[in-house]
């Protein structure tokens, strides 16, 4: 039966690809069907019926191209897919896109780049493990584990030769995460061919170096074989690797060939496979018997696990305080209920200070009143000062803290913030913002994905003037400002920060805070409530109206001294505005807009940082008061000097111009 079930989904994945009138990829589909229908039928603890399941098992398909596979595998396991979804493979609002989506209900996570689904699934790992600390009661209560769920990741060969893929076995080695399990699909093709010539080493061997179980399947085609090793991963206290290896595009005339990774069919391929698998030649043909076993065996087993849990759960919610069990039901939901505005948070206006020491007050207020709210830094935590004072570390087999030591490696962290948001919690992570280049992909896709995921970057402009242009950012704020849907929020001071973070827990969006090196004051006229509006007057002007500055982050203390300058030394009136979110501000009604930026004023904007996306608010780019070069290593005075963007130069470009 196993061989006649593989068969059905094979068969289904090649009709569907046919189907879609696209490059395929029937390689890793073939190649993979044993392995998924192994996990699907006899060890993924899940309820297709209820694919949010808090406690179900996670899967993530890393190896994204193998998509037709997980669809097919989900619609014959009993998830809510029909057999029009599957014919629709790949075309427009289906729930069947190319890529996994989350927005198809029992699909764990969105996974596009190589190695990103790997990384988050590390965060999805340790995700399990803060939830078992947080609430698990196997001690006095002598109760069962009520969170002991497991994440498997399916990779390939092209997963594991991506950077991101060390960084994140890296990471979950050291903190012994055995509820992982990486389920490798060793071909040995990959788009370009053998990957003998440029992927050599032992696998196995790399992550046994990490501190992982290893294990290694040698006929790929053998469900039993892989479900032995699968059970024994399960029974391991380090993270686990289950090396299978198969053949790419089995059962394909081109087998073993990079042919199989993307071309369509051809009509006589298509036949042979029909007919040696007996799976019938009319396309989406599903035979009863063994679609019915596959469904039977998945659906069977979930009612009863999950009956089993929801009873064990009604025995937690009698020892569990009433504050858990509500935290328990919202984590799904990622829910947070919080004022910070009205923060009992002491502002100094004669004292300047340090933002990310401002921001770091802010933390640790919402540390210490929101349960999951977590996070760290890229090994950066003393300079960034994001650590959480009142919360321990993160190591292994200690859980219950809030701080994540990530290492040096900022492009996981960013995926494995993406796993922690998918499991109900909302993780922050920190580095320096020249380095936001290094997490591009991870940031994408936690806008593509919607999820409430908070980036912290400090040093944020060419202030940072000693460490000279390899350390001063220039086009990052302009790159990240071009994603969708990513919120960049540059605020000019500790209000600001409040408001700030107000928008962000009580909004739950994907966002970037961007702080810089330098010190600041709270500015008079700045506000934390307003800065759910993107921008409004920090301000303004005294009599007349001669012209607007738009300033953001550090920048706007500037500006507030140069409307004094200009208006005492040249009968210039300007109104200062603040625009700490620019994307915030475009929602904005047009009234809004009017009032704060009137049509027809003169306007000038102020960032160190690039002129990019800028344009729209100004007449002409002489009124850009920005960096569109690299800086310099020097004081600060000097960097803004050689830039022509110090004090004296922006009040004689400004007078030149009006």
């Amino acid at each position: 039966m196993d061989q006649k079930a593989i068969n059905v989904i094979k068969n289904l994945t090649l009709d569907m690809i046919q189907n879609s009138g696209c490059e395929g990829n029937y390689g890793i589909c073939f190649s993979s069907a044993p392995i998924l229908y192994t996990l699907f039928t006899k060890h993924l603890n899940v309820n297709p019926s209820i694919p949010d399941w808090i406690n179900r098992d996670r899967f993530v398909l890393s190896a994204s191209h193998a998509s037709a596979l997980l669809y097919a595998t989900m619609f014959l396991s009993g998830y809510p897919l029909m057999i029009d979804d599957i014919k629709s493979f790949k075309k427009f609002g289906s729930k069947t896109p190319a890529y996994p989506s989350i927005n198809t209900m029992g699909v764990d996570i969105s996974t596009g780049p190589l190695g990103e689904g790997f990384a988050s699934a590390v965060g999805m790992a340790l995700a399990e493990k803060k939830l078992e600390a947080l609430y698990n009661q196997t001690g006095k209560s002598k109760l069962p584990k009520l969170f002991n769920y497991n994440v498997y990741t399916l990779v390939s060969d092209g997963d594991l030769m991506k950077g991101i893929s060390y960084e994140a076995a890296s990471f979950a080695g050291s903190l012994g995460l055995d509820n992982l399990i990486v389920l490798y699909d060793s071909n040995e093709v990959s788009s370009d061919g053998e990957v003998k010539n440029t992927f050599s080493e032992s696998v196995l061997s790399r992550f046994s170096a990490m501190g992982w179980s290893t294990f290694y399947v040698k006929n790929g085609n053998s469900s039993s074989e892989i479900s032995k090793a699968i059970e024994k991963a399960k029974k391991t206290k380090t993270p686990s690797i289950i090396q299978i290896k198969t053949i790419i595009g089995d059962g394909l005339l081109n087998q073993g060939k990079n042919i199989t990774h993307s071309q369509l069919l051809e009509k006589n391929d298509i036949d042979q496979f029909k007919q040696k698998a007996g799976v019938g030649t009319v396309p989406f043909t599903v035979l009863k018997e063994p679609a019915s076993y596959i469904r039977d065996t998945v659906v069977q087993r979930s009612i009863k696990i999950y009956s089993d849990w929801e009873k064990l759960y009604n025995d937690y919610k009698k020892v569990l305080n009433p504050n858990q069990v509500t935290e328990i039901n919202n984590i799904n939901q990622n829910l947070v209920n919080i004022d910070l505005i009205r923060a009992n948070l002491p502002i100094d206006y004669n004292n300047k200070e340090l933002m990310r020491e401002s921001n770091h007050r802010v933390l640790n207020i919402i540390a210490d009143s929101v349960y999951n709210f977590i996070g760290g830094s890229a090994d950066l935590s003393n300079i960034t000062r994001v650590r959480l004072n009142n919360h321990e570390d993160i190591v292994y087999g200690k859980y219950t803290g809030k701080n994540i030591n990530y290492g040096v490696r900022d492009n996981f962290m960013g995926a494995c913030m993406n796993g922690l948001a998918l499991s109900g919690f909302r993780p922050f992570g920190s580095s320096l913002l020249v380095y936001s280049d290094d997490m591009r992909e991870s940031i994408r896709a936690t806008a593509l994905m919607n999820l409430p995921v908070t980036y912290i970057f400090t040093h944020d402009s060419v202030t940072n003037s000693f460490d000279g242009p390899a350390h001063q950012p220039v086009e990052q704020l302009s790159n990240l400002r071009s994603i969708p849907n990513l919120y960049v929020f540059r605020p000019a001071d500790i209000k600001e920060i409040l408001g700030t973070w107000n928008v962000i827990l009580n909004n739950k969006i994907p966002a970037v805070i961007s702080l810089p090196r330098t010190e600041v004051k709270a500015e008079q006229g700045t506000s934390a409530g307003y800065v759910n509006k993107g921008a409004y007057v920090a301000g303004p002007e005294k009599n007349k109206l001669d012209a607007i500055i738009i300033a953001t982050g550090s920048e706007v203390q500037l500006a507030k001294s140069l409307q004094v300058k200009l208006l005492q030394e040249k009968n210039i009136d300007v109104r200062i505005v603040s625009m700490p979110c620019m994307e915030l501000y475009s929602i904005q009604s047009e009234d809004y807009k009017e009032s704060i930026i009137p049509t027809g004023s003169k306007i000038f904007v102020l960032e160190y940082g690039s002129s990019f996306g800028w344009e729209k608010f100004v007449p002409s780019s002489d009124y850009l008061l920005t960096v569109d070069s690299f800086g310099a290593s020097g004081s600060k005075d000097d960097v803004l000097s050689y830039l022509d963007i110090d004090s004296d130069n922006i009040i004689t470009r400004i007078e030149n111009l009006l």
